[in-house]
């Protein structure tokens, strides 16, 4: 096998890794050589490509649209276990090409009033002092050549490929090869597909705003998807762990190059640029055979009978009813109801399998979370239709049915389960089944899984046959050599301040939150912008004094002195105001980091009538300037709500900094992501924020303030 592998690796260019160490200005980076001397190439046509704080940029295009930004390296000869790692920040999961609705008088004469926390002329001033701003111009440009009626591509909502590419610039890298697909999916943010046959699949929707591992392992045949962030990251495993979320069986491009595709970033003409980290290929042995990294694996080929023989990978095969017998072709039953069982170390994180079905076949299916005869889930395939069964306690009950798919006649059918163990999918072909994800966790640490014919005989033994099981945790080590760099998460361990609100129950009238000494610390609180106010109730909150009728007018923060000027993680309880849509309620609630009036950052809700869902947004005010359109949020669909309860945190090192709600990370940033030469805050001051965001809020209420170093 070493000699094979060393033959193979004499083939192609073999491993290469580039980490963007040196700096490289737009437009300059295709034609480069890489940290270990490979040519970088790919396109940029319209000098967006750059290399800065050790990472590579792309910036917005003007004109959006594949093949027109990208960076790739080879070609390569396909070879089985070929992997490529891509540790990136793409700029917005829910990027999309289309056309700015907005009138251009509208739209800049926002850009004059920003965020209205300053003057027109103090804004000016200080825009024209600052070159961190100098990109605006560009932006303005932007702005006119995708105005409505100008406009000249089509919507876009495929907005980053990461892969195996058989073109050095393809015309469509979503169209051929091996790539991961993010797509814009609205309020639930971004969603991860992974190419598959002739099209498109997708593993899961809610894709976040976080760094991001993307890694494809080649095969002699198909490809292997996985996807890691830090942990807790909606539908990915935590590093050092990654995720499978899809597998191709069919993809055979003898020549392929690796790196990704930007065809559009940013939405409705706002600016965020995608940062990667770091580039890896690389042959792993260990990963050359046709199932990768599962822990439970079988061909099903050969000859004989099924029962109590050794899989490939894992445990002997149990067979539970009936009989099964492999052959040449797979595995088939030779009795007229026939199940088997696979035991694993771990539930299954995703299954695989072809089925091989002749004209009018009997009925078949797949069995995952099995927990032995009486209790299993089944993906059933019968009369031209796909059927979600639950079997618990000996009896079967039919969930879900889809009649626009059904095994395939005379050809291979691949079948696939992705199983997160709360949350799973299932697949014919690459298409989503009974089109939805099922929430359920019935079952989930069920390790074993499982065949079954039903309704055979000898007549029709071969009409279905199975080949190439496999299954794979839900949790996969990051094989070492494709690690590029941790994924940036920091948490405070000593609380240094907290507030709970409580008091003044005997006043008249609520009291503002100015001057209040903090509950926990050596600090009074103080209005440090707005006019409005935030006061305390005297049932262990906060509320912004405002209402849908009266909202509060502009950015109001209070802050106190913060100690630790390089950290702090800070946390609060918030109740958007309102119990519903259409009441013209409005959460603008946050948090704020404050060094001094000219550098600030806000990252606080956005829960509104006029979108159907919520987000989390950050707003930089820098060098005295803060340009609105570079604001930076991820779509968080109904984690945020009127009237319900939920806790933000944020923390900050005065350059990156995390956003969660609930525990759940959503939005990561660094400072140097939005403006390259940016210094790093010193933070003097934390606090609360009622922050403007087309649109003020309406009264919401904080409680429980906690801040820790």
């Amino acid at each position: 096998m070493d000699q094979i592998i060393g033959q193979i690796i004499g083939q192609t260019i073999g491993q290469t890794r580039d980490i963007f160490s040196a700096e490289c200005p737009p437009g300059q980076v295709i034609g480069t050589q890489s940290t270990e001397g490979l040519t970088r190439q790919g396109a940029d046509v319209e000098k967006v490509i750059s290399i800065d704080n050790e990472a590579l940029r792309i910036q917005p295009l003007v004109n959006p649209g594949w093949g027109r930004a990208g960076i790739v390296y080879g070609p390569y000869a396909r070879v089985p276990g070929l992997a490529l790692s891509v540790f990136m920040l793409n700029g917005h999961n829910t990027s999309e090409g289309n056309s700015i609705e907005e009138t251009l008088k509208g739209r800049f004469f926002r850009w004059l009033r920003g965020s209205e926390a300053n003057s027109i002329s103090h804004r000016l001033w200080h825009w024209a002092l600052s070159p961190l701003h100098r990109p605006s111009l560009k932006q303005f440009y932007r702005w006119i050549r995708n105005h409505k009626g100008r406009f000249k591509g089509g919507y876009i909502k495929e907005n980053l490929a990461v892969g195996w590419f058989p073109d050095k610039v393809p015309v469509d890298p979503t169209a051929a090869g091996n790539s991961i697909v993010i797509r814009a999916n609205g309020p639930e943010n971004g969603e991860l597909w992974t190419r598959q046959g002739k099209g498109l699949s997708p593993a899961f929707k809610g894709l976040q705003n976080l760094q991001t591992y993307y890694v494809v392992i080649l095969r002699s045949q198909g490809a292997a998807y996985y996807a890691a962030s830090v942990p807790k990251a909606n539908g990915l495993s935590g590093f050092p762990y990654m995720r499978l979320v899809g597998i191709d069986a069919y993809s055979q491009d003898n020549s392929v190059y690796a790196g990704l595709y930007q065809s559009a970033l940013g939405q409705v003409g706002f600016r965020v640029d995608t940062r990667v980290y770091g580039l890896h290929t690389e042959i792993l042995p260990e990963l050359a055979t046709w199932y990768g990294t599962a822990q439970a694996a079988d061909a099903l080929t050969g000859e004989g009978g099924l029962e109590d023989t050794l899989a490939e990978v894992g445990e002997r095969w149990r067979v539970l009813q009936g009989e099964f017998q492999r052959t040449a072709k797979g595995l088939i039953a030779i009795a007229q109801d026939s199940v088997t069982v696979l035991a694993m170390p771990e539930p299954a994180g995703a299954i695989h399998v072809l089925i091989s079905a002749q004209q009018q076949p009997p009925t078949c299916a797949l069995l995952w979370r099995n927990q032995g005869e009486d209790n299993t889930w089944g993906l059933f395939f019968e009369n031209d239709q796909c059927q979600l069964k639950l079997k618990a306690d000996g009896q079967w009950s039919q969930l879900a049915v889809d009649s626009r798919y059904g095994l395939r006649p005379e050809c291979s059918n691949a079948v696939q389960v992705l199983d997160d163990g709360s949350t799973f999918s299932l697949y014919l072909e690459g298409a989503l089944l009974f089109d939805q994800w099922f929430v359920d966790t019935r079952l989930q640490n069920a390790a074993q899984v499982g065949l079954a014919v039903f309704k055979a005989g000898e007549a029709n033994a071969e009409a279905i046959a199975f080949q190439k099981l496999e299954a794979h945790s839900r949790h996969i080590p990051i094989p070492s050599a494709l690690k590029l760099g941790v994924p940036w998460q920091r948490e405070g361990s000593h609380l240094l301040m907290s507030d709970s609100f409580q008091g003044n129950l005997g006043d008249l009238e609520p009291r503002d939150l100015d001057r209040r000494k903090i509950e926990l610390g050596d600090s009074d609180w103080r209005k440090e912008i707005g006019a409005g106010r935030m006061v305390v109730t005297g049932e262990g909150s906060v509320q912004v004094q405002a209402s849908a009728q009266q909202p509060n007018p502009g950015r109001l923060a209070y802050t106190v002195a913060w100690p630790n000027p390089e950290f702090a993680d800070l946390s609060v309880d918030i109740v958007p105001p309102g119990t519903d849509r259409q009441q013209g309620e409005k959460g603008r609630a946050g948090l704020i980091f404050w060094q001094d009036p000219d550098h600030y950052i806000t990252i606080s809700h956005w829960l509104d009538d006029t979108y159907g869902g919520a987000s989390l947004s950050s707003f930089f005010h820098i060098s005295g300037f803060e340009e609105i359109y570079d604001a930076v949020w991820t779509n968080v669909d109904k984690r945020i709500l009127w009237g319900k309860q939920s806790r933000l945190r944020v923390t900050f090192d005065g350059m990156n900094f995390m956003a969660y709600i609930d525990g759940e990370p959503l939005l990561y940033r660094a400072l140097s992501d939005v403006y390259p030469q940016v210094k790093q805050l010193s933070i003097q001051r934390v606090g609360l924020v009622a922050n403007w965001e087309w649109g003020n809020d309406t009264g919401s209420l904080f409680s429980r303030f906690v801040a820790k170093a």
